[in-house]
Order: C-alpha cells, then sequence, then structure tokens
C-alpha cells in the first residue's frame, strides 16, 4: 500500500501547522516550505478545514492554524480523510467486486485485519 501525494501533502500541512502553532501561517508559506503548488494545498486544506482540522480565517491577520490542540488529532484520522480508496483488494469493495473466489476466499479477512491494525497503529499518533 502506498499513501497517495494527497496525503502526504495533508500530513505535511498537518505538521508544520503544529510546528508553528504561535501563530497563523498561510498557504504561500506552506507552499513555499515545501515547494508545492499553492493551488494543489488551497483544495487540501480547505477539506482539512471542512473536516475542521485547520481553522482557516481569510483577511489581512488571516491564515492557518490547527482546528484543535495537535494531541487530539490522530495520524488515522488524517489518512482517512485524505485516502479515497483505502481498499487493499478489489474485495473489499463490495458494489465493484467482480472476483470469483469472493465466497470462498480466506485472504480478504487476513488482509482486513491488516488494513485495521495498520489504521489503528495510526490512530495512537
Amino acid at each position: 500500500m502506498k499513501l497517495t501525494t494527497y496525503s502526504d501533502y495533508a500530513l505535511r500541512v498537518m505538521m508544520y501547522l503544529a510546528v508553528h502553532d504561535d501563530r497563523r501561517s498561510t498557504i504561500a508559506e506552506i507552499a513555499e516550505a515545501y515547494d508545492i503548488s499553492r493551488n494543489h494545498l488551497m483544495k487540501l486544506v480547505q477539506d482539512l478545514a471542512r473536516a475542521g482540522l485547520v481553522e482557516s480565517t481569510r483577511g489581512r491577520s488571516g491564515g492557518l492554524k490547527l482546528g484543535r490542540d495537535a494531541d487530539k488529532i490522530r495520524v488515522g484520522q488524517v489518512i482517512r480523510l485524505t485516502e479515497s480508496d483505502i481498499d487493499l483488494v478489489e474485495c473489499f469493495s463490495p458494489g465493484s467486486n467482480t472476483c470469483r473466489i469472493t465466497p470462498a476466499c480466506q485472504l480478504n479477512f487476513v488482509l482486513r485485519e491488516a488494513l485495521g491494525q495498520f489504521l489503528s497503529v495510526l490512530d495512537r499518533y
């Protein structure tokens, strides 16, 4: 499993805001710090703000800060928000599953457990 660039950037934004929690940060400064497109970050920040993970204030003295204390935000929560397709294999998605061995397959139980453990570990941080 490989996380998307979207998740990578989301985690970077969250870490940046956590490190600079004494002030508001701008999308421009975060984009410059990580050499990421401002336009790409704008959509990402909107999603993070909609989920309450980031607080966004417009205007001259506006900017971004974490939506709550850093120790209340879990990495697993960010990943669940930013990964649109976290299914490891086709059979995890009943609506589009065409695997012929699904009814007899025991591997999907192992993979579900592994995914659950992966997210569980991320939820601890």
